[in-house]
């Protein structure tokens, strides 16, 4: 499976992460997570378990940052304040890619712990690569920084969220928001459950 796309999306958000300092991990991000520390920490969890779910099989610890908890956090920052955010995660984010990577296109695996329950591989890897981008505007936001997707990323994002099941958005309002690119975006976001106020649609 090709992950060059979602390579290009969890580099946007290492280098948002690399600016976090201490200080800023009590920043308000939108629920449930609370503040940013909280945001992080669920990355760094989705990712480990989303490749365990495509192998097949647990990871074993050693190869990803452990432990995944808050005290953690404040104790790994150097005499800057950098909390080295963009580390850790990089090497749960590459854990997941090279998941997807060793897998064919479509091809399913078995949840790991004994379920049965297959996974349809092409779909984690759009809705992964959906909520990677959805999480580095929440980022974002949380440290008063601007980001925008590539185009085509946010246009991907779009078929994700109006093909899943939760959603029921009109093929032709989805049409007309993909043929401008900041409108797609704004509407990836909204759709995500999002509040746009006039100055975070512009960031």
């Amino acid at each position: 499976m090709d992950t060059l796309a979602l390579h290009t999306l969890t580099d946007d958000l290492a280098s948002l992460l690399s600016e976090v300092t201490v200080s800023d991990l009590d920043r308000p991000v939108r629920e449930p997570f609370g503040d940013l520390g909280d945001l992080y920490l669920h990355l760094l969890r989705q990712a480990v378990d989303r490749a365990a779910a495509v192998v097949g099989a647990p990871i074993p610890r050693g190869t990803w940052h452990d432990p995944l908890d808050r005290p953690a956090l404040g104790g790994s920052a150097d005499l800057s304040g950098d909390c080295g955010l963009d580390r850790a995660y990089r090497r749960t984010a590459d854990l997941l890619e090279d998941a997807f990577a060793s897998a064919g296109d479509g091809a399913a695996s078995s949840r790991p712990g004994g379920s049965t329950e297959a996974v349809d591989l092409a779909a984690l890897y759009d809705i992964h690569a959906c909520e990677t981008l959805v999480h580095t505007w929440d980022v974002a936001q949380a440290l008063g920084l601007a980001y925008r997707p590539a185009p085509d990323a946010a246009r991907r994002a779009l078929r994700t969220i109006v093909l899943a099941p939760s959603h029921a958005l009109p093929t032709r309002a989805a049409t007309a928001a993909a043929e401008e690119d900041d409108a797609t975006f704004e509407c990836v976001l909204r759709l995500s459950g999002r509040r746009l106020s006039a100055s975070s649609a512009g960031r």
